[in-house]
């Protein structure tokens, strides 16, 4: 079968729906399928294109503040760049990494060519474009003609629905992971002699520095276990930047944690399974704001549990799927201080409960297999409706 996917945010830029779409389209479709991507294109994307497993076709995705709407460009060239590799590599199945932009130019060029497409949902997305007119009157259209559209969690699922996706084609593919590579064992050495982490008990937080996320109450939890002494042997280590770094690192001298907080900053996927295994607690107690920006799944959580670590998890949209609650993991409300601060002592007081909880991560996270859901994308993009009844992730 011939695959084309069509996505505005593409390597070399990071984020959780590049790496789903990478895996899944990229790397994961059954031999002897054809994928081409079609993606914007951002600064250094010629170098990353060479080496990738796929051909990709990149579109010129600047937006012109002077236009109304400002996208009107980018959005035709979208269109141009899909009917082009659609119509000579003979796609037989369009994917849409969102409802829009993509999936309205996925429905344009399915219309003119005569193809079936898919669409992707993720959660934050909907609960923004339903707040405009005409995005909001959009989206029951795209999802209608779309031949199936897939939601990274149960949560991401009723959101689709609240948008006008007909329940009958709607499917939940959740994020995976591949289990194996953070298994280790690996040599932590390096980082433990650089963070000082000897005989520590470790936090680890990845993810972008934002708001949903909870690290402004991590800072407030760590800040309540100083006067209980659970201070002195404890070490929390951020990875990632994002909007909020200098308002987190002001927060955190202001607190007094400066000897506690390390700031890592963004890591590598390659060097990423290291800082896991140096780790004891994953801590990520997200939530959802007042603005509707939720997480919509967190393929993080299924990367801690891969690594056997306890897991600490926010209660909100569709982390909910990712976290093994009373198992490898725990969900807390994200907005609670009193709930995050007694999640975080009750680990770092136990260290055999927390150990318990991480032996039960790897056989959590296994049932989380990218072939899987490849196997499920490919069979419902192809009409076979009976692929939910074949492999899916519990």
């Amino acid at each position: 079968m011939r695959h084309a996917l069509l996505t505005e945010q593409w390597f070399p830029a990071i984020g959780g729906s590049i790496q789903l779409f990478d895996a899944i389209y990229g790397q994961h479709m059954p031999p002897g399928d054809a994928v081409h991507i079609i993606a914007g294109g951002p600064p250094g994307s010629a170098a990353h294109d060479k080496n990738y497993p796929r051909p990709v076709t990149r579109f010129d995705d600047t937006r012109y503040p002077w236009m109304k709407p400002e996208s009107a460009a980018e959005y035709a060239r979208m269109f141009a760049a899909t009917l082009a590799v659609c119509r000579r590599e003979r796609i037989e199945v369009l994917h849409a990494a969102r409802v829009i932009p993509e999936g309205l130019v996925a429905m344009a060029v399915g219309r003119a060519l005569s193809i079936p497409y898919t669409v992707w949902v993720h959660g934050e997305e909907v609960s923004l474009f339903l707040r405009y007119a005409v995005k909001k009157r959009l989206m029951p259209q795209v999802f209608g003609r779309a031949r199936a559209v897939f939601a990274n969690s149960t949560f991401t699922q009723g959101r689709a629905l609240l948008a006008g996706a007909p329940a009958e084609k709607l499917h939940v593919i959740n994020p995976a992971v591949d289990a194996e590579a953070f298994a280790g064992p690996f040599d932590t050495a390096e980082l433990v002699e650089r963070f000082g982490l000897a005989g520590k008990t470790v936090l680890l937080t990845v993810g972008r520095l934002t708001r949903r996320k909870g690290h402004d109450t991590v800072l407030s939890a760590l800040a309540r276990l100083r006067p209980l002494g659970l201070l002195q042997d404890l070490v929390w280590l951020v990875l990632s930047d994002g909007e909020l770094e200098a308002e987190l690192k002001k927060t955190c001298s202001a607190l007094g944690l400066d000897d506690v907080v390390r700031w890592v900053g963004p890591v590598s996927r390659d060097a990423l399974p290291r800082y896991y295994a140096a780790a004891d607690v994953f801590v990520h107690p997200n939530r959802t704001l007042d603005d509707d920006d939720v997480e919509g799944f967190g393929m993080v959580f299924l990367e801690a549990s891969a690594a056997g670590l306890a897991v600490i998890g926010g209660r909100s949209g569709g982390v909910v799927d990712a976290v093994e609650d009373g198992g490898s993991g725990m969900l807390v409300d994200g907005a609670s201080l009193d709930a995050v601060t007694d999640a975080i002592a009750g680990l770092v007081r136990d260290p055999v409960r927390r150990a318990s909880m991480g032996r039960r991560g790897p056989a959590w996270a296994r049932r989380f297999r990218w072939e899987d859901q490849a196997a499920r994308v490919r069979a419902l993009g192809s009409g076979d409706g009976d692929a939910d009844t074949a492999v899916a992730a519990d």
